[in-house]
């Protein structure tokens, strides 16, 4: 490997905090914060969105509760998507360019 291509290879791993193993947990964490969102029912909460009152509960904490819930829909269904082809998009780069293989991340600890 030339000199040019080390170089780039530190540039893109400084200290390994952005992998691609971290970028599909991320997606991972979108997907179970949702996931636990849709099991706790926020999802009646979103009515707000089309003007219509939360029913039974204080205004603001259904409000807050649909709002939690919308934001975390939208983190699974857009961004998710993107990390986890960025994870894979990263990890060929990798290989490819900077010749990192799993055998070779096993033995380097």
């Amino acid at each position: 490997m030339n000199d040019t291509r080390r170089r780039w290879c530190r540039v893109l791993l400084p200290g390994r905090i952005v992998s691609p193993g971290a970028l599909v947990v991320s997606a991972a964490v979108m997907a179970g914060v949702f996931v636990i969102c849709h099991l706790a029912g926020w999802r009646e909460n979103t009515s707000f969105l089309c003007g219509t009152p939360p029913a039974g509960e204080s205004a603001g904490l259904a409000i807050l509760l649909g709002l939690v819930y919308a934001l975390s829909y939208f983190a699974l269904v857009v961004l998710a998507p993107i990390l986890v082809l960025a994870a894979a998009i990263f990890g060929v780069l990798l290989r490819l360019w900077c010749g990192i293989s799993r055998s070779a991340r096993a033995t380097r600890g």
